[in-house]
C-alpha cells in the first residue's frame, strides 16, 4: 500500500533537506552543535534590559495576547506571533514537521526538516541542522565534517523584547505568512489573505496553524487568464528531538527494515563507511528483568475521527494485529490503538502533531493507502508514524478478493460485500501499512518459502496464520486455493506471521550488556542466521534483480507453474459467476466492467509468475559465507515454457464470453487480449533476460545443463507457430495476433543495439521462421491464413534487411519494453510504496495502484 515498495531509493550522503517518505531511506544530517550564548549577569532584569536596548516591554507584548505555555511560550496578539524563546533551548535540534490540514497546496506538504534556534550577533536565527557525514570527536577529519554540514540560514529575528529569566522574545508571523521557501505551502503567497489561525504549545513541541493564500492561473487555462486566489490550511510541528538520542541497532540485509543513513569518516577502514541505523520506535521495559514487560512508552497509533463509524473496530484491530510481535520481542502491550479526541475532549489535539502516530482516513477516490515514518536522524527512532487509507481502496479491495477468492469464499459471489468480510479486508490494510510505519520493508520473496501444497493445507494454514509468513508481501488473498480443499475462509487473508514476529523481535528484543551498536552486532548476526535453517524468516536479497520468488502479486510461488494452474482453475469458476454478481437492474455495467478488467489482470499475473523462472536464479544472504546465487536448473524453465505454451499462447476462451463482452463494449476483446499476451513476449524477450540466459549458458558446468537463448526462441516458435507443421494450415484471428507481436518482438532485439550473443540468434530464428512458413504457406486452408502468412515473411524480411524491403514495420509499440498498449490492463503493480517488480524487467507503464 503504499504502498507499498518498492522498490528503494537512497538520497545521496549531503542533501539539503531530510525526506520523510514510507518506502524511502531518510538520509540523516549532523553538525557540531552551537554552544549556548554567554548568561547574562543575575542581577539584570527584563525591565532594565528592556531600558538599556530600546526594547518593547514584555508586558505591552503579553497584555491582551492569547499566551500559551510550554516548550515555547507563545503569545498570539491581533495577527502578530511572538515566540518566547528559553537561552536553555539554543542550539538544540529539533524536528520542523510541516502536514497539510485543508486544501491542496501547489508543494510537498509532508515536509521536515532538522533545524535550531542559534543566537548570533544579537540576532535569533534559524538554521538548518544536517547530519548526513560523521566523525569521531579526535579525528583530524572532524572539523572538515561539520564544515561541509554547515546548515543554511532559514530566518533571522530581531529580539524585540526579553522574558523572564532573560528569554528573547521574537516575531515570528513572516515564517508562515510569507514566500519562505521552507514554509510556503502555495506559489506567490498573498500575504493580505494569509494570516496565523491558532497556536498551541507543549512541554515537547509547538503546533502553529496558519492560512496560505496563492495567486495561480487556473487549470487548463489559456496563456492570457487571469490568476486566480486559493487558499491551503496548513500545519507546524516544532518537536524538540530527545537530548539523550536512542542508541541506534545497525541494519543487516537480511532483514528488512526501512534505514537512516549516514557516511562515516575518519574510521580505519581505508574508505568510507555508509552506517545504515534501522528506523524503529524507542522501546524500554518498565520492568527490564522481566522476560515480557510493558514498555515505558508505548506506541500509541490514532485513529482519525474521518473513519467511518462501523470501520474504526477494524481499523483498531489492524493496529494491534501487531501486538504478539513486540511480544517475541519481550514487549506486552506494546502497540495500542486509540480513537482521537474530539475538539470538545481536547481542542489542542492534532493529528498532525510530531508527537501522534496516527491512521488517517482520507476521503479521495485514489485507490490506495500509505505508511510513513518520521523520523530522528541521528539515530533511526521513529518519532512519528503515519498512515493513510484513502476511502476507495475498499473498491480495490472488493475487485481483488472477488477474483482471487470468490470461487472459494461464497460471502464474496454477493456484492456489495457483507461489512464483515470488508472489514476484514479494510484490516489486512491497515495491517499491512502499520507494518510499514513501524520500520519494516516489503518482503515479496516470503511468499516462495512455503511449499506450494501447503497453501491448501488446513493445519498448515493454521499453524502458519495464513499462505504467507508475512503481511508485508503483495500475497494478497489465497487464490491456489480449490473449493475442495474446504479452507475456512478466515485464513484466505493474510495476517501478521511468523516472518513480521521475527523481524520485529530482531530489532527490538534489548540486548544485555550491549552498550553500543557494534556490541550488539554478534547476537543480532546469531539471530538473523536462524532464516538459514527456517526459510520463511527470509528476507528478500537487496541486489537480486531476477530472483523468481521475488515477485509481486504471487501466493504459492515456491511452485509457479503448479500453483498457476490451480489459480487458473479457480479464474475460470469466477469468470462464470461474474454476471450474476455484478448485474443489477438500473444500474449501469461500471462494476461489471471493474471486475472483468482485474480478471484479465489477474490472468497477466499469473503468466508472469512463470516467466520470471526463465533466465532466473533463486538467491539467499549468505553474508560471507558462500555464494547468493543459484541459476533456476534447466528443468524447471523447460516445464516453464511448457505452461505458457498451454496457457500464454492461446488465448484464454473463458474471458472472451460474449455474453459478458456485449455487455461491455460493441468491439475491444481481440485487443486486449492481444495486449496482455504481447506483455508476456515482451517479458520473455527483454534485453536482460536475455542477456542472463547467455552469461548463464557461458558459466554452465556443462553443455547442456543450462537454458539458453536457442532453447527459449526454439521453444517459443513451438507455442506460437504450431499451425505450421499441420497438413492443413488454418490460423484464427487470436493467433495471427499473437504472431504478429512475436516477431514483433524478436524484430526490436535484432534492430536493438544489443551487444549481445542474444541478437544473432534471434536473427537466425526470423530466417528460420521465415523457411517454416514458407513451406507451409502452399498448405494455407483459407485467404485470411494465405495473407497473414505473406504479410508475416514481409515483416521478417523487413527486420532483417530493411534497406531491401523498404522502412522496417516492427511494431511501434516494442521500440521500448515499457511503452506498450496498455488497453488490457495486464500490468504488475508497483508502489512506494508499491515497489516495482524484482524481477528486474520492465514490462509495462508504471502504474501506482496500491502504495502497500
Amino acid at each position: 500500500m503504499s504502498s507499498f515498495a518498492t522498490r528503494f531509493s537512497r538520497r545521496a550522503a549531503f542533501l539539503m533537506a531530510l525526506w520523510v517518505a514510507g518506502g524511502c531511506s531518510i538520509i540523516p544530517f549532523r553538525s557540531r552543535p552551537t554552544p549556548p550564548p554567554s548568561p547574562l549577569p543575575a542581577s539584570t532584569s527584563a525591565v532594565q534590559l528592556d531600558r538599556q536596548g530600546g526594547k518593547r516591554s514584555y508586558e505591552s507584548i503579553t497584555r491582551d495576547a492569547e499566551t500559551r505555555f510550554g516548550l515555547f511560550n507563545t503569545h498570539l496578539k491581533a495577527d502578530t506571533l511572538f515566540f518566547e524563546i528559553p537561552r536553555s533551548e539554543l542550539g538544540k535540534v529539533m524536528l520542523l514537521l510541516r502536514r497539510t490540514a485543508a486544501g491542496n497546496p501547489d508543494v510537498n506538504a509532508q515536509a521536515a526538516r532538522t533545524v535550531a534556534w542559534e543566537l548570533e550577533n544579537d540576532r535569533v536565527v534559524l538554521r538548518e541542522r544536517r547530519f548526513a557525514a560523521l566523525a569521531p570527536e579526535d579525528s583530524p577529519i572532524r572539523e572538515a565534517v561539520d564544515g561541509i554540514l554547515f546548515g543554511g540560514y532559514i530566518a533571522t529575528f530581531d529580539v524585540v523584547a526579553f522574558g523572564p529569566d532573560s528569554s528573547l522574545v521574537i516575531v515570528v508571523t513572516p515564517l508562515f505568512t510569507t514566500n519562505r521557501g521552507e514554509f510556503v505551502g502555495v506559489r506567490s503567497i498573498a500575504t493580505d489573505r494569509s494570516f496565523i489561525e491558532s497556536v498551541a504549545a507543549f512541554p515537547e513541541n509547538v503546533n502553529v496553524v496558519a492560512v496560505q493564500t496563492g495567486v495561480a492561473p487556473p487549470a487548463n487555462a489559456t496563456a492570457n487568464a487571469p490568476s486566480v486566489a486559493y487558499s491551503v490550511r496548513l500545519e507546524w510541528s516544532l518537536l524538540k528531538l530527545p537530548e539523550d538520542p536512542m542508541m541506534p541497532r545497525l541494519y543487516d540485509s537480511r532483514v528488512g527494515y526501512f534505514t537512516a543513513d549516514r557516511i562515516a569518516f575518519g574510521a580505519d577502514a581505508h574508505t568510507t563507511r555508509r552506517v545504515q541505523n534501522i528506523r524503529r520506535f524507542r522501546l524500554e521495559k518498565a520492568d527490564p528483568a522481566a522476560e515480557v514487560s510493558d514498555p515505558v512508552r508505548p506506541i500509541v497509533f490514532w485513529v482519525d475521527r474521518a473513519t467511518p463509524e462501523w470501520l474504526v473496530p477494524w481499523v483498531m484491530r489492524g493496529i494491534e494485529e501487531w501486538q504478539p510481535a513486540f511480544e517475541a520481542a519481550g514487549f506486552s502491550n506494546a502497540i495500542v490503538a486509540r480513537r482521537a479526541p474530539s475538539p470538545e475532549e481536547d481542542p489542542d489535539w492534532s493529528p498532525r502533531d510530531a508527537r501522534h502516530s496516527i491512521v488517517y482516513w482520507r476521503p479521495s477516490t485514489t485507490r490506495n493507502a500509505i505508511g510513513e515514518q518520521v523520523v530522528d536522524p541521528r539515530s533511526g527512532e521513529i518519532l512519528k508514524a503515519e498512515v493513510s487509507i484513502y476511502h476507495d481502496v475498499m473498491a480495490l479491495l472488493r475487485n481483488w478478493y472477488f477474483v482471487q477468492a470468490s470461487a472459494v469464499d461464497p460471502r464474496a459471489r454477493t456484492l456489495p460485500f457483507p461489512d464483515s468480510l470488508m472489514g476484514r479486508l479494510v484490516q489486512h490494510v491497515v495491517a499491512h501499512e502499520v507494518g510499514h510505519a513501524i520500520g519494516l520493508q516489503h518482503n515479496f520473496k516470503a511468499s516462495a518459502m512455503v511449499p506450494a501444497d501447503s497453501v491448501r493445507s488446513v493445519s498448515f494454514l493454521r499453524r502458519m496464520g495464513s499462505h504467507t509468513p508475512t503481511i508485508m508481501s503483495y500475497s494478497r488473498f489465497n487464490y491456489v486455493a480449490q473449493p475442495g480443499d474446504n479452507i475456512p475462509v478466515d485464513l484466505l487473508i493474510p495476517s501478521v506471521g511468523p516472518y513480521d514476529r521475527f523481524a520485529i523481535m530482531w530489532g527490538h528484543r534489548p540486548i544485555p550488556g550491549a552498550t553500543t551498536p557494534e556490541e550488539e552486532l554478534p547476537t543480532l548476526h546469531a539471530w538473523a542466521s536462524v532464516q538459514d535453517t527456517v526459510p520463511w524468516y527470509r528476507y528478500q536479497t537487496p541486489d537480486a534483480t531476477n530472483d523468481p520468488a521475488n515477485v509481486t502479486e504471487a501466493v504459492g510461488n515456491a511452485d509457479p507453474v503448479t500453483s498457476s494452474r490451480l489459480a487458473l482453475r479457480n479464474l475460470e469458476r469466477v469468470v462464470v459467476t461474474m454476471i450474476e454478481a455484478a448485474e443489477q437492474p438500473g444500474e449501469d455495467y461500471s462494476l461489471l466492467r471493474e471486475l472483468y478488467d482485474a480478471a484479465v489482470t489477474q490472468w497477466g499475473n499469473y503468466m508472469r509468475h512463470v516467466v520470471a523462472l526463465i533466465g532466473g536464479a533463486d538467491s539467499r544472504e549468505t553474508r560471507g559465507t558462500g555464494p547468493r546465487f543459484f541459476p533456476i536448473p534447466r528443468a524447471r524453465q523447460v516445464e516453464a515454457m511448457a505452461f505458457l505454451r498451454d496457457h500464454a499462447f492461446r488465448p484464454p476462451t473463458y474471458l472472451l464470453d460474449p455474453e459478458i463482452l456485449r455487455r461491455l463494449e460493441p468491439s475491444g476483446a481481440l485487443s486486449r487480449i492481444a495486449s496482455a499476451q504481447s506483455l508476456i513476449l515482451a517479458d520473455l524477450f527483454n534485453d536482460v533476460r536475455l542477456s542472463l540466459l547467455v552469461e548463464y549458458e557461458a558459466l554452465a558446468a556443462r553443455p547442456g545443463d543450462a537454458y539458453t537463448v536457442a532453447d527459449l526462441a526454439r521453444d517459443t516458435r513451438a507455442g506460437v507457430w504450431g499451425e505450421l507443421s499441420d497438413e492443413r494450415v488454418r490460423i484464427d484471428v487470436f493467433r495471427r495476433t499473437l504472431q504478429r507481436s512475436h516477431i514483433g518482438a524478436l524484430g526490436r532485439v535484432v534492430q536493438s543495439g544489443l551487444q549481445s550473443d542474444a541478437r544473432p540468434i534471434l536473427r537466425g530464428e526470423l530466417i528460420e521462421l521465415d523457411r517454416l512458413i514458407e513451406r507451409a504457406l502452399p498448405r494455407a486452408a483459407d485467404t485470411a491464413t494465405r495473407l497473414h502468412l505473406e504479410d508475416a515473411r514481409h515483416m521478417i524480411a523487413s527486420i532483417i534487411d530493411p534497406e531491401a524491403r523498404g522502412v522496417g514495420v516492427v511494431p511501434s509499440a516494442f521500440a521500448s519494453p515499457t511503452n506498450l498498449d496498455d488497453s488490457s490492463g495486464a500490468y504488475f503493480l508497483i508502489d512506494d510504496c508499491f515497489q516495482p517488480d524484482t524481477n528486474g524487467i520492465a514490462l509495462a507503464p508504471d502504474i501506482e495502484i496500491w502504495q502497500w
